[in-house]
């Protein structure tokens, strides 16, 4: 019965792997997202950025069909700025695409097959000078809420399946994901073609005492892209550990994992970057407290450090409204291979609303 009752949370974590956004919203009735973020991370001056800021409105929809099907779809208006240690800066905003996902549970509690499109709605076409600011806004050591603006026409198949096995809930997901042909540079006409990617990822899932559990590794190789010839990206493997346990009428989550990108010809140095934190829940009523520590650690053509701590606060507003604002503050180092190295510090303030209709 305990293997059981994981099985559902166990398959969440299955298809969040095979999906780019956030776990989606499960219920009767259909519900809206929307909330705005900024982020602020300020770099020592040998790096030669001062600077690099992001504003995101996130925008989401969530419609069950029915008690197997549910349909959403999301997007994001963001405005983002690097700044430079001489005050020369570059800017990037616009909406990224809108991906519109379907989740079919083939046999509740067991196999759900899922869609996802990528409509190309976004800034995928970018100036010479914008590049260095979209690279600073995809690494894995520092989190943005934005890496990507915007890329081809895009559609990935996945399917997950999950069973009780003695104590265990076990799982296993795997997709493929196609990316059609863009212009990814203004000033060039070569256009790029991404290669497909498959994910698998294996999941186990049980109760230890009064707490739970979770187990994880996600793998992913990719075939080659085409950009003036072929060139192919490394695989990726993402290991992950969770263990939550009660406090009383509160609770604590334990988690770490470790991104590992193997080289390829696109990134010819193998990267890794591990992180662990923790997170509190503390209840008040009917609102939810959640504080959280985090370190990051990355190796690679960028390594460096950072440590952050952050807060949230779920409010709830009625019966179908719940605001929560969030803050986090990090700090750190970061050092390229050419041998430059700076402190970071940044913060980032958030209001998030999900409505039910």
């Amino acid at each position: 019965m305990r293997a059981r009752a994981a099985v559902p949370a166990l398959l969440g974590v299955a298809l969040l792997a095979m999906s780019a956004g956030e776990a989606r919203a499960q219920g009767s009735h259909p519900s809206a997202l929307v909330g705005a973020e900024f982020r602020s991370m300020s770099f020592g001056a040998a790096l030669g950025v001062k600077s690099v800021r992001e504003f995101v409105v996130p925008i989401g929809l969530v419609f069950p069909v029915s008690s197997r099907l549910t349909i959403d779809a999301g997007t994001n208006v963001v405005s983002a700025q690097r700044t430079d240690s001489a005050g020369g800066s570059v800017k990037l905003s616009g909406v990224t695409d809108v991906v519109v996902r379907g989740a079919l549970q083939l046999k509740p509690d067991v196999a759900v097959f899922t869609v996802s499109v990528n409509l190309p709605t976004g800034h995928r076409t970018l100036g010479s000078n914008q590049i260095g600011l979209a690279s600073a806004l995809a690494t894995d050591l520092v989190p943005f809420p934005v890496t990507n603006f915007g890329s081809g026409f895009g559609v990935t198949t996945g399917l997950a399946l999950a069973a009780p096995v003695g104590p265990w809930a076990l799982g296993i997901a795997g997709s493929y994901r196609y990316t059609g042909s863009y212009q990814p540079l203004l000033d060039t006409s070569l256009t790029l073609t991404p290669g497909g990617e498959i994910r698998v990822r294996v999941g186990a899932d049980r109760i230890v005492g009064q707490g739970r559990v979770s187990l994880g590794v996600t793998y992913s190789t990719f075939s080659s892209d085409e950009f003036g010839g072929p060139r192919r990206p490394g695989k990726r493997v993402i290991p992950q550990v969770s263990w939550s346990l009660p406090l009383g009428n509160n609770s604590l989550a334990l988690y770490a994992w470790d991104l590992y990108r193997g080289a390829g010809t696109i990134d010819t140095v193998s990267s890794n970057t591990i992180t662990a934190g923790a997170q509190l829940a503390l209840h008040s009523g009917r609102n939810l407290f959640r504080p959280q520590i985090e370190y990051r650690q990355s190796s690679g053509l960028i390594s460096g450090r950072l440590i952050g701590v952050a807060a949230r606060y779920q409010i709830a507003a009625g019966e179908r409204l719940s605001v929560v604002p969030g803050a986090r503050f990090d700090v750190g180092s970061m050092k390229t291979d050419t041998g430059a190295s700076a402190s970071l510090m940044g913060f980032s303030a958030s209001l998030m609303m999900r409505t039910t209709f």
